[in-house]
């Protein structure tokens, strides 16, 4: 399935990427090197699917319109995120990896 995402914080198109499945909020994406999350999904026109999303770091975060919404946004996919150590979730200090489901 490919998809449009677009860049909810500053209102700029990104480019198109091929998924296998459809995305839901707090999903990670990697797109040029970069790391958003999933934050808004447009599904209004038949042909095409737009998404929304976020980025991991924000520039200038005092220019972004509607800072309450990008940390919605991020508080989402936070929640998805998991510290693992050997498979086995783990306190924060004593891990090895940390994974976003």
């Amino acid at each position: 399935m490919r998809i449009k995402p677009f860049n909810v914080i500053n209102h700029t198109t990104l480019p198109e990427i091929t998924v296998n499945r459809l995305l839901v909020d707090g999903d990670p994406l990697e797109i040029e090197r970069e790391m958003y999350f999933v934050c808004e999904a447009n599904l209004s026109e038949m042909d095409e699917q737009k998404i929304g999303v976020i980025p991991l770091v924000v520039k200038n975060p005092a220019k972004v319109e509607n800072i309450e919404s990008y940390i919605k946004c991020l508080t989402i996919a936070q929640r998805r995120i998991q510290f693992r150590k050997a498979n086995n979730i783990c306190d924060f200090n004593y891990c090895d990896e940390m994974v976003i489901s």
